[in-house]
């Protein structure tokens, strides 16, 4: 099931990488701003986002978070590369350094993963922290989100509401037929918290991009999106290294996220998004 797992969030990196391209060629076809979310491309992007959100829960039912979170935060390199083949945006040797980094990275933690793929049945205790640490989330983000101009810190908060998500899907335990899930769904806490955690990261990470350059907004959220929840998955949700590979393990981690986090910095993130005060690159082959 570690191959099913593998699969699922290579695609939904796929995914995410793709509906950021559709998105970005719907803004540069668009003729006013308010007619970007009707273009057919940017919601054939938000279509692509949904799958991919739906590829990493599967993912996570059979891979340590931690592992996921870097596959899937690995969509800036495919951004990165393919905007470069789509739109002419810039592309540094650095950025094809740190791509090859951070596919090395991700194969020495696929290589060391280790994960119980049984079904996480949760303690009251453990739903109840969950709960706790959403409603403390909430209070402490939305105001920061109002009042703070720091779009590091809101993509900060951003990435640990992320996190919460992983580590909810991770304790969703439904069994039977559709309609009893569906029924155990509704009244499950843990699945209100899923929602709540992708609620409340969405919003932040909206503002974070409002409020900063793309480069480092993203670059903050995939690192913490990935290191809060695959911590506490290590620790207390069934996931572990393979022994003698720690560190591999820890090899792989440091590479992958900082082949994300150079490449999360890198021009074409800028242009691609606006960033860097010029006018958007022409479409190249799209």
């Amino acid at each position: 099931m570690l191959l099913l797992g593998l699969l699922a969030a290579l695609a939904s990196a796929g995914a995410n990488a793709g509906a950021a391209l559709l998105e970005a060629s719907a803004t540069r076809r668009a003729t006013r701003a308010a007619t970007v979310v009707l273009h057919p491309m940017y919601l054939g992007g938000l279509l692509l986002d949904i799958g991919g959100w739906v590829l990493t829960v599967l993912a996570l039912r059979y891979m340590p978070i931690v592992a996921v979170q870097a596959i899937v935060a690995g969509q800036v390199g495919i951004t990165v590369i393919a905007s470069h083949w789509v739109f002419d945006t810039p592309l540094r040797r650095l950025d094809l350094v740190a791509a090859g980094a951070n596919i090395v990275g991700l194969a020495l933690l696929v290589a060391s993963a280790r994960t119980d793929t049984s079904l996480i049945t949760p303690s009251t205790a453990g739903v109840v922290a969950l709960v706790a640490v959403f409603v403390v989330l909430a209070a402490v983000s939305v105001p920061v989100a109002i009042r703070s101009r720091r779009a590091i810190l809101v993509a900060f908060l951003a990435g640990l509401a992320f996190g919460g998500t992983a580590v909810a899907v991770r304790m969703v335990d439904l069994r039977g037929s559709l309609a009893e899930m569906a029924g155990d769904a509704a009244a499950d806490p843990v699945v209100w918290c899923l929602l709540g955690f992708a609620a409340l990261g969405l919003g932040l990470y909206t503002v974070a991009l409002g409020r900063g350059a793309v480069g480092p907004v993203v670059a903050v959220l995939a690192v913490t999106e990935t290191l809060a929840p695959g911590l506490l998955g290590l620790v207390a949700l069934g996931d572990g290294v393979r022994p003698g590979w720690v560190p591999w393990f820890l090899l792989g981690l440091v590479l992958a996220l900082g082949g994300v986090v150079v490449l999360a910095r890198s021009p074409a993130q800028a242009s691609l998004s606006g960033d860097d005060g010029a006018a958007p690159p022409p479409l190249k082959r799209l």
